[in-house]
């Protein structure tokens, strides 16, 4: 009875470190519309990205990253408008979306912090994500 207690229990912890492990954020990463740096900028910045981003892949962070084409339209309202172009507010554009394993919101800002975006005067958001497909 006791051995059954104790394998009972080593599967109720590990199957709660394993939950705790898969917690995600995404981080929805905007840039300045009109930004217009130097060339020079954009390619420390790049090289600051990849940096990024080939340090979230090697320590297991980054689970999935897109970034969005610069074409699109925007269906709003009751009567469905359509305006053509990206979707603009604040003078920022979504420029990328990250998806991230953080053990919680505190791990996820610290990453999001160290974002090359804000070189550029960019913004991070950070949301948990819920799995609504199973």
């Amino acid at each position: 009875m006791l051995k059954s207690f104790f394998t009972l229990t080593i599967c109720l912890l590990s199957l709660s470190l394993f939950a705790q492990s898969k917690t995600q954020f995404v981080l929805i990463i905007r840039s300045k519309a009109n930004a217009k740096p130097s060339a020079e900028t954009i390619q420390t910045n790049i090289k600051h990205w990849q940096t990024y981003m080939g340090e979230l892949a090697k320590s297991g962070k980054l689970a999935n990253g897109y970034r969005p084409g610069n074409d699109g339209e925007t269906i709003s309202g009751t009567n469905k408008t359509t305006t053509k172009g990206s979707y603009s507010s604040g003078g920022e554009v979504v420029s990328s979306f990250l998806i991230i394993n953080a053990k919680d919101a505190d791990e996820a800002r610290e990453i999001a912090a160290k974002c090359p975006v804000f070189e550029l005067d960019g913004s991070v958001e950070i949301r948990s994500l819920m799995n609504v497909a199973g």
